[in-house]
């Protein structure tokens, strides 16, 4: 996936801030809280060419790696909530409760669905640190 962005400020570890323009198919699913009436966001990339304040460079991020960050932000939680639904009302069923079985089952899917999210934030910094979810600057398209 190559973007086009400005560099804004040069960060430590070899890195880049930049602020980057939405794709034009961004901006209605409210995601990353801006929504159509700002679209720009600044991001962090791997600055490996040199890239200086003021340039127009290339960012890259493997489609690849966008799919898998993406799988973990919403598949992985959407997994837990239908498992703690369908799991809840199987094992309340089964114990015999009695009681509104279809709420206490949603309230388990959405617990499930909470712990799953926490547990991602608490590996956000392992994710981070990983490259492949880092975009990388792959070329200086112009220098200021």
């Amino acid at each position: 996936m190559h973007q086009v962005g400005k560099v804004l400020e040069i960060l430590k570890g070899n890195k880049a801030g930049i602020l980057m323009n939405k794709h034009a198919a961004c901006g209605d699913c409210g995601a990353c809280q801006h929504g159509k009436e700002n679209m720009s966001l600044t991001i962090t990339a791997i600055n490996e060419v040199g890239a200086e304040v003021g340039d127009m460079v290339e960012v890259n991020m493997e489609t690849q790696d966008v799919l898998g960050a993406a799988f973990i932000i919403y598949v992985i939680p959407l997994f837990f909530m239908i498992i703690g639904v369908v799991g809840g009302n199987f094992l309340l069923n089964k114990i015999g409760f009695i009681g509104n079985i279809e709420v206490y089952s949603a309230v388990i899917g959405f617990i499930l669905m909470t712990l799953s999210f926490i547990t991602i934030r608490m590996f956000e910094k392992k994710f981070k640190a990983n490259r492949k979810y880092i975009p990388e600057i792959t070329k200086i398209i112009g220098r200021q």
